[in-house]
């Protein structure tokens, strides 16, 4: 038998590192160069060369921990003039910014955003940088499903980011095609790490309102969303998927989500995410969701109240936060 000393990662021919899938390539012939320790001419060399290889690509993946990170997914409700009392956006909007600044998420996914609303999200969320457009002519007309990330922490990829509708016409403006009400969208970017041990890895969020009454609608939807995953540009990075899918883990179309064995679900109480304006957390299934690739093997998702001491939810909806913790 032989004990190999390896010798250093450059004359291994190590190359760089992944936050996927750790190591992204060791060069063979390179890494056939060891100096031996002791040995037995009882075994091959042949197999000794196997395991230095297998050591120095199989191992660093199975070791390989994702950083920490805290997100959110929340569906604030639409500035709508029905809303009258506690319910009114003016008396909604500092309520809201409380919490996601309380929280600390360094990427947040909001949905049901007027443009009115953007903007004062914006402005109550002085570090973060946004991204999307609205959903009814690409600029500022109807919701937006915008992402908000801590500029601090995060870089935008200025190549990688943008929106798409929720179609068979994915790149053509407001278009919809499989009987959904309203114009469906999602907006998507990578971001880049720009502090922390991590500094340099990237990840893929996508960000989604699906459609509150077509079955089909919502199936054909996770197909697409699925295929836009399998087909990024980075494939080695890590992604998340989250948002308003208007279906539970019940619901065909995220069970096709999560049989893809593309996507994790990380809940591990069932909590309703449809307040109904209650500030109180109710027993059931989650219509909000924040779906993570497998790298992300410990996180940790749930349900939040946020409420304004009266019973008073500042939406009707609960916002659904992921953490991944320090390991």
């Amino acid at each position: 038998m032989i004990i190999a000393k390896i010798k250093s990662e450059e004359d291994c021919g190590r190359k760089f590192f992944s936050p996927a899938f750790g190591f992204a390539g060791v060069s063979v012939e390179n890494t056939l160069s060891f100096q031996p320790l002791f040995y037995s001419d009882s075994k091959p060399i042949a197999m000794i060369r196997f395991f230095a290889v297998f050591l120095l690509t199989v191992s660093p993946v199975l070791s390989e921990k994702a950083p920490p990170l805290t997100v959110i997914s929340y569906n604030i409700r639409n500035d709508n003039q029905g809303d009258k009392g506690p319910r009114n956006w003016e008396g909604r909007k500092a309520l809201l910014a409380t919490y996601l600044l309380s929280h600390k998420a360094s990427i947040i996914g909001l949905q049901e955003v007027k443009h009115n609303q953007l903007l004062d999200m914006a402005k109550g969320l002085p570090n973060y940088a946004h991204i999307g457009v609205g959903r009814d002519d690409g600029k500022t007309a109807g919701e937006f499903s915008p992402i908000f990330y801590d500029h601090k922490i995060w870089r935008l990829d200025a190549e990688e980011h943008g929106t798409y509708w929720l179609s068979d016409t994915p790149d053509v403006i407001a278009s919809r095609t499989w009987g959904n009400y309203h114009n469906r969208i999602c907006s998507w970017a990578r971001f880049i790490k720009i502090s922390g041990p991590d500094k340099g890895s990237a990840l893929y969020v996508y960000n989604t309102h699906w459609d509150h009454r077509s079955q089909p609608a919502r199936l054909k939807s996770g197909e697409l969303m699925l295929k836009k995953v399998k087909t990024r540009k980075y494939s080695e990075d890590p992604y998340l998927v989250m948002g308003d899918f208007n279906a539970t883990t019940e619901n065909p179309a995220i069970i096709q989500f999560l049989k893809s064995g593309l996507l994790l679900d990380h809940a591990t109480k069932k909590m309703k995410s449809s307040s109904r304006w209650k500030a109180t957390l109710e027993a059931g299934l989650r219509i909000d969701h924040i779906f993570t690739s497998p790298f992300y093997k410990k996180a940790i998702l749930q349900v939040d109240s946020n409420g304004d001491g009266k019973g008073n939810s500042a939406s009707d909806h609960h916002p659904v936060r992921l953490r991944v913790p320090a390991e």
